[in-house]
């Protein structure tokens, strides 16, 4: 059988027809002339290639082919009712602007907003850090690697945090590290506020670890400036930092306890809101390239 071309509106008819059993009735309720109605079927019938009612007086019935068609073209057209519906709910979802509220990973801005800007570029953004507002009225998107509770929380990624060790600085030799190694080894840390800073503490709280402290900021950025210039043991997202080996340092798994940290996409909205589902999709392009 080749390509059968339906018009939906011909389903209409036939959903109307088969259930009225009356072309009278039906072109009534579709208010369309009953000749009109009569031609559609006939074309729906041409088209098909099968009977689908035949006259007993003054009223029609029904032929099998019409009774075996009837639930797929009813099918159809709630599919389609389904569909639209969809689009309208889509359509009173949409958000014309958002804030971007980064507690960790501010290093990915440039290339982050560089991206969204390509792919959504009927939403304005604005990225924040460090403070968000009492009156802000935007919808806030938050980049953090804690869970917030009463939001939704969508893993983007997750990611190996090594230890960036200076080239000439001895451990830079070493292919792996243990503990022992980091805890007698000077480091320099985020202050206890940030959100990096709570993922490093837990883990390290868990095995008891205390580490010798040589400074800390409060500045991710300043940190990783001073790590990028070989300057101090720190340790590093290496996805989100995005780690070079051209730099003046090294990155070292610590053997035995592999730190990783996982990155959330944190909103009001529900999981399956278009906008969250855009955003998470683009940010997993950028960081994993899929």
């Amino acid at each position: 059988m080749g390509w059968i071309i339906v018009k939906l509106l011909h389903l209409q008819y036939l959903k109307k027809v088969f259930e009225t059993k009356n072309v009278t009735q039906a072109a009534k309720e579709l208010f369309i002339s009953q000749p009109a109605l009569s031609r559609a079927i006939k074309h729906l019938e041409n088209e098909l290639g099968v009977p689908l009612f035949y006259h007993s007086g003054r009223n029609i019935e029904t032929t099998v082919y019409a009774e075996e068609f009837y639930p797929y073209a009813v099918k159809t057209l709630d599919t389609l009712e389904e569909g639209i519906k969809l689009l309208s709910s889509v359509n009173e979802k949409i958000v014309t602007s958002v804030i971007l509220y980064l507690e960790v990973a501010s290093v990915s801005i440039p290339n982050l907003v560089r991206i969204f800007m390509e792919k959504h570029p009927d939403i304005q953004l604005t990225i924040m850090q460090h403070h968000l507002p009492d009156d802000i009225t935007d919808p806030v998107l938050y980049i953090t690697s804690e869970m917030k509770p009463g939001m939704t929380n969508i893993p983007i990624m997750k990611e190996p945090v090594y230890v960036a060790i200076p080239k000439k600085h001895p451990l830079a030799k070493k292919e792996h590290l243990q503990l022992e190694d980091i805890q007698r080894t000077p480091i320099l840390m985020l202050s206890k506020s940030n959100a990096f800073r709570h993922t490093l503490d837990a883990a390290l709280e868990a095995k008891s670890i205390e580490l010798t402290i040589s400074s800390t900021t409060d500045d991710p950025a300043t940190l990783r400036s001073i790590v990028k210039q070989g300057l101090a043991v720190s340790f590093f997202p290496k996805v989100s930092w995005s780690y070079d080996k051209n730099d003046p340092f090294v990155l070292r798994e610590i053997k035995d306890l592999p730190l990783t940290r996982t990155i959330y996409l944190s909103s009001s909205f529900t999981e399956d809101h278009p906008l969250i589902k855009m955003i998470a999709k683009t940010m997993r392009e950028f960081y994993l390239g899929k």
